[in-house]
């Protein structure tokens, strides 16, 4: 894996800021289980976890759970971390939208930081990253083994008052996808599901 340089680090920031889309439970570092069941039946669900390779350089773990009830109540969790090279970028999130596209098996997922946990200082001293601030991402299930047509996708992680986006309801509302799944990356190892019942 390579690491960003001093000199990359403000670049990498401005992906971070401004390309992130304006943009069972898998198990991840520190993942938390959710109760995937409230008594109103799950509709919807998107589960996920592995790595991707963010502007095809920089290896990005990840975990999701996210599901949708029949009332409406949507639960789940979320954790992305990566080693910038001036330290870690290392943030875990509750969620609190969801949207689903049936035909694309797309799904868009919203929430609150719950913890960030980053060692970058850069992480550390913007408000857009502090604990309760708003973040999100959407990804592409393409299917599994021979069905599959190729590696599922994901976005990196989007923040609360992204030009174009300000909060994570917003971005589950408008549900933005750029042809050719621009600002997505493929999944190198791990899986996403897309169910929608």
């Amino acid at each position: 894996m390579r690491r960003i340089s001093g000199s990359l680090l403000p670049a990498f920031a401005l992906l971070v800021l401004a390309g992130c889309d304006g943009s069972g439970t898998p198990a991840g570092p520190g993942m938390p289980s959710i109760d995937l069941d409230d008594g109103g039946g799950v509709i919807a669900s998107a589960t996920g976890g592995g790595r991707y390779l963010l502007a095809n350089t920089f290896d990005v773990q990840f975990a999701f759970s996210a599901v949708q009830h029949a009332s409406g109540k949507v639960m789940g969790n979320f954790h992305h971390k990566l080693d910038t090279g001036a330290g870690t970028f290392d943030f875990k999130g509750e969620v609190t939208c969801l949207a689903f596209d049936p035909v694309e098996n797309r799904a868009w997922i919203g929430g609150v930081i719950t913890h960030n946990h980053s060692t970058d200082p850069f992480y550390q001293s913007n408000s857009v990253f502090e604990v309760g601030q708003d973040a999100w991402f959407r990804v592409v299930d393409y299917g599994e083994g021979e069905n599959s047509t190729q590696p599922d996708r994901t976005t990196f992680v989007g923040f609360e008052n992204t030009p174009g986006i300000p909060t994570s309801e917003f971005y589950c509302a408008t549900k933005p996808w750029p042809l050719g799944d621009l600002r997505t990356h493929p999944v190198t190892e791990g899986n996403i599901q897309v169910n929608i019942r």
